[in-house]
């Protein structure tokens, strides 16, 4: 029996050219707009798609008239032409939107969207005078952790009609750039460097107006803190006092403040030296721009000109934060019965005692390493300290003097931390000093709990006072040595300056305990992939095959 030969029809090539040049076309189409240019692959692809059109026009000229009059056609073309138009649409408007960065929340909770005390920041943002430029550093291992924060990224770009601009660098290819960065804080290490700067009317950045962003768990709490903290930037001053036997702020050793001055200038507070010595004896006063005036670590006496210089500076609202340690020479620094002491007692109700500290139930490494046993949390500055569960947040004191708070004070004061109820007095400095002795004398110790940290407030002049007895816990190579000792200087000094006020966020509470996806560049093109071509290409493919056998019978 004789097969039946094959026909090859006119109409059949040409509607096969039709629909290879229309999947041609959409191909090209969708690679160039995908790549923002020409590539090899939309080159292949717009020629195959013009030849084909061409095949198609010529062989069947007269079908190709009626698609492109609109007149009726036959219902198979009609009907891929309208899967592929379909499919480009789908695409098309996919790419524009991921261009374009354009973002609409559509959960129960508002999970993909910033909170409102984010957005209240962001309403500062539109009305400052210069745009600011978030820039983050990443190395080529690091892009997909780049396109994750990308996301999250550019909501706070679209929130301020791009004021908010994001630039990303690789140190490693533009080493120039990130120079900048160096120069200003030390190194750029490896885990995603995020900064923001203030942009100038050139364009460049303002690299004095540089902040960095820290990472932790609460992303947006972190930048939108931050951006807080570049907002009013330069409004706050911080002088350490310098001479006199104090620590250095700029000293890089052990024993140095170099770690807490650059921590306040990275913060976005301004530092400065200053000397109360000079300044007193000028006839001067302290500067009006003065958010809070540091003392760490003072061994001589203050001058009476001096103390009524301070006076004069808290008259009008002043700030000053006392780091003191327990001296043994005769006349030094807050010895009990110094005028400047006694200056504290009558105006603040707060004296620093002449003794030493000494916990055998709350210490380190020996009983004159006082741990934090008691934070009183009715204020700001202990808030985040003796957290349940977290040992690090207890501070760290090393050889300590207690403080004394009058019962009937004449301005609100308080307390911070206190030793343990093991805890007592050592009266006996000499022996400590010069023996490394101490035990406990009945009728010359002090014995019990002891203050460590107090505070005091003038409501009425707005002055304040905050007095640690132990001054090395802030120095580079103590206030590392727990997280508390830190904490316990931020929050003192904020709650000092104000500064604290202006910064504070919120934390977003969500309506559903899931956590909050997000997914890389890749996984959502390999999702776009997946729900714009392959699915509706499938079914084009199917139906081409089913259309296919059906012409063969």
């Amino acid at each position: 029996m004789e097969r039946e030969p094959i026909v090859i029809r006119r109409g059949a090539i040409g509607q096969w050219a039709s629909f290879i040049g229309g999947i041609a076309l959409l191909v090209g189409a969708l690679s160039f707009l995908f790549q923002r240019g020409l590539s090899d692959l939309s080159i292949g692809a717009f020629i195959v798609g013009g030849i084909s059109t061409a095949i198609w026009a010529f062989i069947t000229p007269q079908d190709f008239r009626n698609f492109i009059t609109g007149r009726q056609v036959r219902y198979s073309t009609s009907a891929v032409f309208s899967t592929l138009l379909l499919i480009g649409i789908v695409g098309m408007v996919y790419i524009f939107l991921q261009r374009e960065v354009i973002t609409v929340d559509m959960t129960e909770g508002r999970r993909f969207s910033l909170s409102p005390q984010s957005l209240d920041v962001l309403d500062d943002v539109m009305r400052a005078p210069r745009d600011i430029q978030l820039t983050g550093f990443y190395t080529r291992q690091d892009l997909r952790q780049r396109e994750v924060d990308d996301q999250f990224f550019r909501l706070y770009e679209d929130a301020t009609d791009g004021k908010i601009r994001r630039v990303y660098i690789d140190p490693d290819i533009q080493p120039g750039i990130a120079q900048k960065f160096i120069e200003r804080y030390g190194t750029i290490e490896s885990g995603f460097n995020l900064f923001l700067s203030f942009v100038n009317e050139d364009g460049t950045l303002d690299m004095e107006s540089t902040i960095r962003v820290p990472r932790s768990e609460s992303q947006e709490r972190d930048l939108t803190e931050s951006i807080s903290r570049l907002l009013i930037a330069g409004e706050f001053k911080v002088y350490f006092t310098i001479g006199q036997g104090q620590y250095d702020p700029l000293d890089t050793t052990q024993q140095g403040l170099s770690g807490i001055e650059a921590g306040i200038r990275e913060s976005g507070l301004v530092t400065a030296p200053l000397d109360l010595a000079a300044l007193a004896q000028n006839g001067a006063g302290i500067p009006a721009d003065a958010s809070a005036v540091l003392i760490i670590h003072r061994t001589e006496p203050m001058t009476e000109a001096e103390i009524a210089m301070i006076d004069e500076y808290m008259q009008r609202g002043g700030a000053i934060f006392i780091m003191t340690d327990p001296l043994l020479a005769e006349n030094s620094f807050l010895r009990e019965e110094s005028a400047f002491n006694n200056y504290l007692w009558e105006r603040f109700g707060l004296k620093a005692l002449d003794a030493v500290m000494v916990d055998p139930a709350s210490s380190g490494q020996t009983p004159l390493d006082i741990m934090s046993a008691t934070v009183y949390f009715d204020n700001d500055i202990g808030k985040r300290l003796n957290i349940q569960d977290d040992p690090d947040s207890r501070t760290l004191f090393r050889i300590a003097r207690p403080i004394l708070l009058d019962e009937n004070p004449p301005v609100n004061n308080g307390r911070v931390i206190d030793t343990s109820p093991y805890s007592f007095a050592e009266m006996d400095l000499r022996a400590v000093f010069e023996t490394n002795t101490y035990q406990y004398d009945e009728n010359i110790d002090i014995p019990g709990t002891q203050t460590t940290v107090a505070w005091a407030y003038d409501q009425n002049t707005g002055a304040k006072v905050l007095i640690v007895g132990d001054s090395d816990f802030v120095t580079n190579g103590q206030v590392t040595a727990t997280l508390g000792n830190a904490l316990l200087f931020t929050d003192g000094l904020a709650w000092l300056t104000g500064f604290g006020e202006r910064v504070s966020f919120g934390v977003q509470a969500f309506s559903t305990g899931l956590p909050i996806l997000q997914a890389d560049g890749p996984t959502l093109d390999a999702i776009a992939l997946l729900t714009i071509v392959i699915i509706p290409g499938t079914v084009l493919i199917m139906g081409l095959a089913i259309w296919f056998r059906r012409a063969r019978r």
